[in-house]
C-alpha cells in the first residue's frame, strides 16, 4: 500500500515541531515529524500518554499550530495560517470525535447536529436524520443526552462530525470512556466510514484499536517510531481488549 498523497483527502507534515513554553520550561512536544497520510486510508496513531499523538492530532486537524514545519491537510497549507483562517479550514475539511462527547446537555440529539450546521453554515440540517439513522438512533434523535447511554452519545457525536461533510474524521480516543461491546460498535461506524472512501484518523494509546488500522503510525517521545502497514485489517467486531 502506498502512502503517497495523491488527493486532496490526504495529509502530509514536513519537519512538524511543537514547543510549549519559553526558555528551560519549554516543552518540546513534537520533534520534526515527517508523516504521509494518503486519501481514503485508515490510519490508528498510536502511543503512550504524553508521546505527542494528541498534540499531531490538533495541529492536523487546525485546533493548534505548529512551532515549525509544513503541514498540508485536504490540499490546504496550513503551515502559517492565522487563527482566524484556521476557523475556516476546521470549517470547511475536517470533522472531529473526541473521548468526552461534549453535547451541549440541553438539546435534543438532532439538535445536538443540527447546531454544527448553524455556527459552520455548512452541511443540510434536513439530513440530520438520515445521519442520526445511520448510526443507528433513528428513534432517538428527539432524547436529551441524559436520556442516552455512552455508546449512544458518542453516536451523536459522530453524526455532529458527519454533519458537514468533511473531507477527513479525526477521532482522539474515541472508545477511551467505553465498555468494549460499545467501543466495537463505535470502531465499527468509523471503519464504515473509511469504507465508503473517507480518510480516517484515530488517535489512541489503546494497542487493540490498531487491529482496524489499513497502518498504524506509532509516536513516541514526540517522533514517529515506526509506520506499519496491517495487512489484515480485523473487523471491529472482532476487536478485543
Amino acid at each position: 500500500m502506498t502512502t503517497t498523497v495523491t488527493t486532496d483527502r490526504g495529509v502530509r507534515t514536513r519537519g512538524l515541531t511543537r514547543f510549549f513554553g519559553t526558555g528551560d520550561a519549554a516543552v518540546h512536544a513534537l520533534k520534526g515529524i515527517d508523516l504521509d497520510i494518503a486519501s481514503g486510508e485508515l490510519v490508528v496513531i498510536l502511543g503512550p500518554s504524553g508521546s505527542g499523538k494528541t498534540t499531531l492530532c490538533n495541529i492536523l486537524g487546525g485546533i493548534d499550530q505548529a512551532t515549525a514545519g509544513e503541514v498540508v491537510v485536504a490540499g490546504d497549507d496550513i503551515s502559517s495560517r492565522d487563527p482566524g483562517t484556521l476557523s475556516d479550514f476546521r470549517r470547511d475539511h475536517v470533522g472531529f470525535i473526541f473521548q468526552f462527547f461534549n453535547l451541549i446537555p440541553t438539546l435534543t440529539a438532532r439538535e445536538n447536529v443540527e447546531v454544527i450546521i448553524e455556527m459552520t453554515g455548512r452541511g443540510d440540517k434536513t439530513r440530520v436524520p438520515d445521519l442520526l439513522d445511520a448510526v443507528g438512533l433513528g428513534d432517538r434523535m428527539d432524547n436529551f443526552p441524559a436520556q442516552l447511554s455512552g455508546g449512544q452519545q458518542q453516536r451523536v457525536a459522530v453524526a455532529r462530525a458527519l454533519a458537514t461533510d468533511p473531507d477527513i474524521l479525526f477521532a482522539d480516543e474515541p472508545t477511551g470512556a467505553l465498555d468494549l461491546p460499545t467501543g466495537r460498535q463505535i470502531l465499527g461506524l468509523l471503519q464504515d466510514l473509511h469504507h465508503q472512501g473517507r480518510t480516517v484518523i484515530i488517535v489512541t494509546h489503546n494497542v487493540s484499536v490498531a487491529q482496524i488500522a489499513d497502518r498504524v503510525v506509532t509516536v513516541v517521545d514526540g517522533r514517529v517510531e515506526s509506520s506499519e502497514v496491517n495487512a489484515n485489517p480485523a473487523a471491529a467486531a472482532d476487536v478485543t481488549w
